[in-house]
């Protein structure tokens, strides 16, 4: 017979790394509770970015240049790839904004 648990509430974090180091240690599964599905808006100018595919890239960088990339990726809690797509994206904006 399965275990059952019981659900625990959420405590409420003060900064992000406190959260971090909670979830390090705790199941999410423990915190959740049954919920109603809810109804959301979404707008057409969102799905249009959604529906659009990735092109794969072939980017040849130095060894030394990625470890330092994936270091400071997982500083931010993110994969490289998207930290580095992150970052074309944002001086893109910059680029365009004058």
């Amino acid at each position: 017979m399965p275990k059952l648990t019981s659900r625990r509430r959420l405590p409420a974090f003060r900064t992000d790394a406190e959260e971090r180091s909670f979830w390090e240690m705790h199941k999410p599964g423990d915190y959740v509770q049954d919920r109603r599905q809810e109804r959301v808006q979404v707008s057409s100018k969102f799905r249009e970015r959604v529906k659009e595919r990735k092109k794969n890239l072939t980017l040849r960088m130095e060894p030394s240049r990625v470890r330092e990339i994936k270091a400071v990726a997982e500083e931010f809690g993110v994969p490289y790839q998207t930290l580095m797509r992150m970052w074309i994206i944002e001086r893109l904006r910059k680029v365009r904004a004058g």
